[in-house]
């Protein structure tokens, strides 16, 4: 009887620690309304790339994302429907204020919506040469960023 309980024990012990990891996975991605996520993102075109934080916030089941530089500058906001799977593009920078790239970036950002719930934080448009690149920002408790390890 020792052995069985000591035996339904360890077994307790490591199903509660697999779904730790499992819950802690998962909650990178706004699944929610309130949940928040901060991704370090670059997209590399053929002969530029923009880099800097993408903000999401999920909200009345749409998700608000905005990609900003390093220096502050808004590149890219965006909303996601999951439900529908839609991308809505509200505002692009100056020289990407092209229809035919708006066009573009909403088929991508579609897909790489689609993608990062399932943890893949790459998507590369391989008719155009673009790739997307989202890797998950950690906050620590003193709210310093350290990015994560893929």
């Amino acid at each position: 009887m020792l052995k069985y309980l000591q035996f339904n024990r360890f077994f307790l012990a490591i199903g509660l620690f697999l779904l730790s990891l499992n819950i802690v996975a998962q909650t990178e991605f706004p699944i929610k309304n309130g949940d928040r996520a901060r991704y370090n993102v670059q997209i590399d075109f053929k002969k530029a790339y923009i880099s800097g934080l993408c903000i999401m916030l999920m909200e009345d089941d749409v998700i608000k994302a905005s990609v900003v530089n390093e220096f502050g500058v808004s590149a890219l906001d965006f909303t996601y429907n999951p439900f529908k799977r839609k991308v809505k593009i509200l505002k692009v920078m100056g020289k990407m204020n092209k229809w035919y790239i708006k066009k573009v970036l909403k088929k991508d950002l579609q897909q790489v919506m689609f993608n990062l719930p399932l943890d893949i934080n790459t998507y590369e448009d391989t008719k155009y040469n673009i790739k997307y690149t989202f890797n998950p920002l950690d906050e620590t408790q003193d709210k310093s960023i350290h990015y994560l390890e893929q």
